[in-house]
């Protein structure tokens, strides 16, 4: 590589052409004075100190004292690489929170569906995750019960033990022994709401999973209010999982 290509290279994380020369003079002839280094470069003596300071400042070179005179030393190529390691690791850092603290690149879409076979649909699309599913909001009266009980389902609950789904379900009432047996499905468990979090007649049920919420309003028409975050979802799991710790197993 000659020496303008490694100049454009140094260019390129801020070291400018007069800092690389007088950088790559210092390599080639070790520690010098400001003097020999302007006499071998050709620049003014007060331009190559002023420089020299600057590399300084950028620990690429370090000023001894030698005999009263001040000889300047480059320091190995490696400091410029972990330096600029240290930049993207920062720069990573500073990524990260934007993306937790302004939600970067997650504009929530929200849409809705209607009846009961997009719900069936959206239930055997959560497979394709992979990962565990919340429902919330399940009552003794609610029409999700048959769907989950239903031919259909029966399909949905063995697919889902082949891939190691885990299902967890919240109801608001004890339920039937018919939908009691939900829970000795393997990587099922079904848990009863605290009482202060219970609904006598509840129209709404919520299945979360990874980064997609369901909201199933049991009003004619059914539908299916659709929000795609995986923040949004995160909130809601996050939620989820504090009210689990405190509901009540259903055996």
């Amino acid at each position: 590589m000659i020496n303008e290509d490694i100049s454009s290279a140094f260019e390129s994380i801020g070291i400018s052409k007069i800092q690389s020369s007088i950088y790559l003079d210092l390599l080639k002839n070790k520690e010098s004075t400001a003097t020999e280094i302007s006499k071998r470069t050709k620049m003014h003596r007060s331009n190559v100190y002023d420089t020299l300071q600057r590399l300084k400042e950028r620990n690429l070179v370090y000023l001894s004292i030698k005999d009263g005179r001040q000889v300047f030393i480059a320091l190995p190529t490696d400091f410029i690489v972990n330096a600029e390691k240290d930049k993207l690791e920062n720069l990573k850092v500073a990524m990260n929170y934007l993306k937790t603290a302004y939600i970067s690149g997650d504009s929530p879409k929200v849409y809705t569906l209607e009846g009961l076979n997009p719900l069936r649909s959206i239930l055997f699309g959560l497979l394709e995750k992979k990962l565990k599913i919340w429902i919330y909001g399940l009552a003794e009266n609610e029409n999700l019960i048959n769907v989950l009980n239903d031919k259909l389902m029966h399909s949905f609950h063995l697919e889902r033990i082949k891939k190691h789904i885990e299902l967890k379900l919240f109801f608001y009432k004890i339920p039937h022994e018919e939908i009691k047996k939900l829970s000795n499905i393997k990587f099922t468990e079904a848990r009863l709401v605290p009482k202060a979090r219970r609904s006598k007649t509840s129209q709404i049920t919520q299945i979360v999973c990874e980064d997609s919420v369901y909201i199933t309003l049991w009003i004619d028409p059914i539908s299916t209010i659709v929000i795609e975050s995986k923040f949004i979802a995160k909130e809601y799991i996050d939620l989820y999982e504090i009210l689990w710790n405190y509901s009540k197993k259903i055996i």
